[in-house]
């Protein structure tokens, strides 16, 4: 796999994007929108406004109506076997931690891998890396909330994918884990290059971010560099 973080290309691009619903409801309207490899870019805006749907749309998980979606260059509309693609480029984190409760945490990990020779031994070197090589054997009921989050990124990135969506990571954990979190996130960046694109209604999650999205009615309202600079452009590298 290439190094992400030495790559020219973006990390996504998105071009006049577009998703309607019930031929009514335009969740994403003309969207344009450039990831660059290594960066953390912070998704805002009100619930209902397409938040969710637009990272659905960028991690494949739905098709828009019209326009493109790129990682590294290549064109997710000529990829035959989006689901491989999926399971090896893009990480994805919810709200809900959505581990089964009857698996071990190192099991929960190891299900992207199922079939995969050292499935196990990759699972837990990932729950070592948030920190949880303590808690392998622990099924989630025994963990708190801000492990079960941990273990959901272990599962997210076991398969050392380049790019990770997060929808919403710390609305269900309290501040210390919060903070843990997003400690998290800069250590996979800062050491494994990765890209981040996050949804939150969190201000704390939106200052660890190099950009502010500020998303409204299926558009990028404003971008908020880092530092608090202000555009009204939707692609700013």
């Amino acid at each position: 796999m290439p190094d992400a973080s030495t790559s020219s290309l973006p990390a996504v691009r998105v071009r006049g994007l577009f998703k309607t619903y019930e031929g009514a409801i335009e969740a994403v309207r003309g969207v344009d929108l450039d990831v660059m490899p290594g960066e953390m870019v912070a998704l805002m805006g009100k619930s209902g406004s397409g938040k969710s749907t637009l990272m659905n749309l960028v991690g494949s998980l739905d098709r828009p109506d019209r326009g493109t979606i790129e990682f590294f260059g290549r064109d997710l509309a000529h990829v035959s076997d989006l689901p491989e693609f999926r399971q090896s480029e893009i990480g994805f984190v919810f709200q809900l931690h959505c581990l089964l409760p009857h698996l071990s945490l190192l099991d929960n990990v190891a299900l992207p891998l199922q079939g995969r020779s050292g499935a196990l031994a990759k699972a837990r070197e990932a729950l070592a890396e948030v920190g949880l090589g303590h808690r392998v054997s622990h099924v989630p009921a025994k963990v708190s909330g801000g492990e079960r989050q941990r273990a959901a990124i272990a599962r997210a990135i076991v398969n050392r994918p380049r790019v990770l969506l997060a929808d919403e990571p710390t609305g269900n954990v309290d501040s210390e884990s919060e903070k843990t979190l997003l400690d998290l996130f800069d250590r996979l960046r800062s050491e494994k290059g990765m890209t981040l694109l996050v949804v939150t209604h969190e201000r704390g999650v939106a200052d660890r971010a190099d950009r502010v999205l500020h998303y409204k009615d299926g558009q990028i309202e404003r971008v908020e560099a880092k530092g608090g600079g202000e555009s009204t452009a939707t692609i700013v590298p």
